[in-house]
C-alpha cells in the first residue's frame, strides 16, 4: 500500500501533461522538468526529501536520462540541492537564503523600473478583487513581478525574477497568514502598476519586502512545521 505522501505524488504526476511520458530527446528531458518542479511547487515532496531517480522515472514512465537531466537543471536553478555522492535534495528553506531572495528580487525589481520603457505597458493587470486564497495570492504576486520586469525589455532581467517566484513561491503562500494585510498589499502594487505610477510603485515595493525580511523567521518556522502546502490553496 501506497503511503500518503506517495498518492500525493503520483496525484501531481497523473495531473499534468500525458505528453510527458512520451518519447525521448528534448521534449522527453522538458516534460520531465516540468512534472517535476510542479511537484516541488505543490510541496509535494517534503523538505530534505531525497529525490530517487529510479523511484520519479517510474512514476513518470520515462527512463532515467531525462529525470536526471531534469534534476540536474533544477539543481542549478536552486530549486532543489545536489549533494556529490549522496543524490538531489528537496531544498528546506533558510532564514539567510529566503532574506537574500527578498532583498534580490526588490533590488531586481528597482533595476526594472529605472529601465521602464516610455509607453504604457503592454501586459495590465486586471482590476478586481484582491487574491485571497494562498495559492492565488502567490500566484498574483508572481505575475505582477514578471510584468514589471517584462516593461524593463532585459530578458535576463526577467529569467531571474521568474526563478525567485519558484524559490519565493512556498513563503508566498505562507505569507497570506502570517502578514496581516497582504492581499491589500498585493493590491496597492497592482493600482500603482496600473496607474503607471513609477515612484508609488518604487516606495510599494520597499514596504512589501521590507515587513517580509522582518518576518523572515515565522514565515522559515511555518515552512518548517507545515511543509504540506497543496491540500491548503
Amino acid at each position: 500500500m501506497l503511503s500518503p505522501d506517495q498518492n500525493r505524488r503520483i496525484l501531481v504526476l497523473k495531473r499534468d501533461d500525458p505528453q510527458a511520458r512520451k518519447g525521448g530527446g528534448d521534449h522527453a528531458v522538458e516534460g520531465v522538468y516540468d512534472r517535476i518542479k510542479g511537484l516541488l511547487l505543490a510541496h509535494a515532496l517534503a523538505p530534505g526529501q531525497l529525490l530517487q531517480i529510479g523511484t520519479l522515472a517510474e512514476e513518470l514512465g520515462v527512463s532515467t536520462t531525462p529525470v536526471r537531466e531534469a534534476l540536474t537543471r533544477l539543481a542549478a536553478e536552486r530549486l532543489i540541492v545536489f549533494a556529490p555522492k549522496r543524490g538531489f535534495f528537496a531544498k528546506t528553506a533558510s532564514e539567510e537564503e529566503l532574506r537574500g531572495l527578498y532583498l534580490l528580487n526588490q533590488t531586481l525589481l528597482d533595476c526594472a523600473l529605472q529601465q521602464w520603457a516610455a509607453e504604457p505597458s503592454s501586459l495590465p493587470v486586471t482590476a478586481g478583487e484582491p487574491p485571497k486564497t494562498p495559492l492565488d495570492l502567490a500566484r498574483a504576486s508572481a505575475d505582477l513581478f514578471v510584468r514589471i520586469a517584462t516593461r524593463s525589455a532585459m530578458g535576463e532581467l526577467v529569467d531571474i525574477v521568474r526563478n525567485f517566484n519558484d524559490r519565493l513561491h512556498h513563503a508566498r503562500m505562507i505569507e497570506v497568514e502570517i502578514i496581516e494585510a497582504a492581499s491589500a498589499e498585493w493590491q496597492q502594487l497592482s493600482d500603482a502598476y496600473r496607474a503607471d505610477d513609477r515612484e508609488q510603485l518604487t516606495q510599494a515595493l520597499l514596504r512589501y519586502h521590507l515587513r517580509r525580511r522582518e518576518r523572515v523567521s515565522a514565515i522559515c518556522k511555518e515552512l518548517l512545521f507545515r511543509p504540506f502546502l497543496a491540500d491548503k490553496s
